[in-house]
């Protein structure tokens, strides 16, 4: 992914987490979706949604005589995508210590399933 398909700021990370949860949507059915702190003007969130789809990270389909969008990526896909970015550039300690980090403070059954998920990734490369 690259860096043109990074999410900027807050209300496009709200959008892009209402598309995440709906799966794709209207302008409106979006605006809906955010929180009511980010239920900003029609065109705002339609200015938002364009920039992403332009960016690549949403597909914008015309249906009517208004647009339908849908993520191109799902959530997991953008946040590894993110954290492969940000770690690329970091020391090999630098990397252990901040994953350590970021496995040690999930919860008990979190953990299961990561280690359940490491184990597939590992057959699958075997």
């Amino acid at each position: 992914m690259a860096d043109s398909q990074s999410i900027q700021g807050e209300l496009q990370s709200q959008v892009m987490a209402a598309l995440w949860r709906v799966g794709s949507g209207t302008v409106e059915q979006v605006r809906e979706e955010l929180p009511p702190r980010y239920q900003g003007a029609y065109n705002t969130v339609q200015t938002v949604l364009n920039r992403l789809a332009t960016r690549g990270l949403l597909e914008r389909k015309r249906e009517g005589r208004g647009f339908v969008y849908r993520p191109r990526v799902t959530e997991a896909e953008y946040l590894s995508g993110s954290i492969r970015r940000t770690l690329a550039g970091a020391s090999s300690d630098a990397r252990q210590a901040a994953l350590a980090s970021i496995i040690g403070g999930l919860r008990p059954e979190e953990l299961s399933e990561l280690e359940e998920l490491a184990r597939q990734a590992r057959d699958r490369r075997a």
